[in-house]
């Protein structure tokens, strides 16, 4: 298999493998007895099939020590949207449906597809999936975004449609309509999340947005211009340790504890030039920094400006370190990996050859890419891609409750464009914007999950009792689990609230913690 197609399926499964902070939704939920019953053949589901949509298979699947019987049902819809749903025998009357990660197209039966769905089952629900209308094996990466109508069916028309035909299956084999529909997504599904609630207001009540990826278009020409910084300026991989000691070093006290996590990074001026180690010149020794890697540095840091007007936030200190029996946040990401490219390279290069980039003839985009150039297509993609628009009046009208969260250390996706977004969405929504979005920012998290910070937890349970029981959540538990075994809990606090120690007992334990003001 080529590399660039190696990592694109790596990093979708990654995000899926992640998504809830640790793949544990439903974990504290206490689901109510499934009383719904089919009252159909599955086989009979077939019939559905019309000008628009296409029953391939409605088969029953036995129960297994992983999920409870089933109807799994296989979808087409025009022109190549595939969908999955699957109507458990014995049903609690609820949707769930997951989202993407990456450029999306990927199986149903990758690894983190399979978890959420038999996940989702064993609590009673239907569940529902898309590709987005593509393969990833047989269009990697950005490359069927050639065909417009699969890049349109990717940015949003995918989503809708697939919750149209499962509310069709479950309304025709149940006779009954769901009384609550729930979505999920990480990454690429996160800014799915985002889309919903912004474009298609009615189709979920609760929907829980994990490190969106909601500025598609801005991010990716941001990573375009760090790869192109990177590139005049190499950073090697071996640094990373050096770089992350002296990061933690002038950072990780700054909340007041120092516990190897940043808790706002925002709050540590850190500058490369003044505070790293440098060279003398015409050196590049191991304890030490050049003048051109420290430049590389504070590029990555630093807010990106286009046409003079900024465009984009710089990437916040925290992923330079390595989490315990893992690899810093920057290798596979930010820079390549031994094992090919990384995200950065994936999506920043992919976007400019496939969609926003001028075609060059010796295929280098990075190295024709001007940040200041107009780019005619960017109005087209922004309306396609982008879950940035901040009225989210329908969908609090209608009673929805949207729960975000996004690590402070991901590496893959920006979290200042996460907190940014929901600063804005809060004042255009008004006081009582915390009646229906809040949000969780997870210190020393990676990407969807990981890291050094307590990144392992159950977001969808505060979400149903939000919606179901108007529970709404201040604090989410959360551990850090290091080879099977948690060695720290602390509590996620509603933003802009922050875990904050009381002053005696371990750093280690929850109870030791109590949500307040910065």
């Amino acid at each position: 298999m080529h590399p660039s197609r190696f990592a694109l399926l790596l990093f979708s499964s990654v995000a899926l493998l992640a998504q809830g902070g640790g793949g544990v939704q439903f974990r504290d939920w206490n689901p109510p007895t499934p009383t719904a019953k089919p009252r159909m053949v599955c086989a009979e589901l077939r019939s559905l099939t019309g000008l628009d949509l296409s029953v391939i298979q409605a088969a029953v699947i036995a129960a297994t020590l992983a999920a409870p019987e089933h109807c799994r049902v296989s979808v087409l819809i025009q022109p190549e949207i595939n969908v999955e749903v699957n109507l458990p025998t014995a049903w609690n009357a609820r949707l769930y449906m997951f989202g993407n990660g990456g450029w999306a197209g990927e199986s149903f039966e990758a690894a983190g597809r399979v978890n959420n769905r038999n996940r989702a089952l064993k609590a009673g629900f239907v569940t529902a999936a898309t590709d987005t209308g593509h393969s990833a094996a047989m269009e990697p990466g950005a490359s069927f975004t050639v065909s417009r109508q699969k890049f349109v069916d990717f940015g949003f028309r995918s989503l809708h449609v697939t919750v149209q035909a499962a509310r069709l299956l479950m309304k025709t084999y149940y006779g009954a309509d769901p009384s609550k529909s729930y979505f999920d997504g990480c990454s690429t599904g996160g800014r799915q999340a985002l889309m919903l609630a912004q474009r298609f207001p009615a189709d979920f009540d609760g929907i829980l947005a994990g490190a969106p990826g909601l500025a598609h278009t801005s991010g990716n020409l941001a990573r375009a211009y760090w790869l192109k910084g990177l590139r005049e300026n190499p950073f090697p991989a071996a640094k990373m340790g050096l770089l992350a000691e002296r990061v933690y070093q002038q950072c990780d006290a700054k909340d007041g504890l120092k516990d190897g996590v940043i808790d706002d990074p925002r709050r540590c001026e850190f500058s490369a030039v003044r505070d790293l180690p440098k060279c003398a010149a015409g050196t590049d020794k191991a304890d030490c920094f050049t003048e051109g890697q420290m430049k590389a540095v504070d590029r990555i840091h630093a807010d990106i400006v286009r046409q003079g007007q900024r465009f984009f936030p710089g990437w916040p200190v925290g992923p330079e370190i390595a989490p315990p029996n893992g690899q810093n946040g920057w290798i596979g990401q930010q820079l390549d990996g031994p094992n090919g490219p990384g995200s950065w390279t994936i999506y920043g290069k992919g976007f400019l050859q496939f969609l926003a980039g001028p075609r060059v003839d010796d295929g280098d985009v990075i190295g024709a890419f001007d940040i200041d150039k107009d780019m005619p297509k960017l109005p087209f993609l922004h309306q396609v891609l982008d879950a940035t628009d901040t009225d989210l009046s329908a969908f609090k009208k209608r009673g929805g409750k949207l729960l975000m969260y996004f690590g402070w250390a991901d590496p893959q996706l920006n979290p200042r464009m996460g907190v940014e977004y929901y600063e804005q969405a809060s004042a255009q929504m008004g006081e009582s914007s915390t009646d229906f979005m809040r949000l969780f920012m997870v210190p020393g998290m990676f990407h969807c999950g990981g890291g050094v910070g307590t990144s392992t937890f159950d977001a969808m349970t505060p979400l149903t009792r939000w919606v179901e029981e108007n529970q709404a959540p201040a604090v989410i538990q959360a551990a850090r689990v290091v080879q099977g075994k948690t060695d720290r809990t602390r509590p996620l606090c509603a933003y802009p609230q922050v875990a904050k120690y009381k002053g005696s007992g371990s750093m280690d334990e929850a109870a030791n913690f109590a949500c307040g003001k910065p």
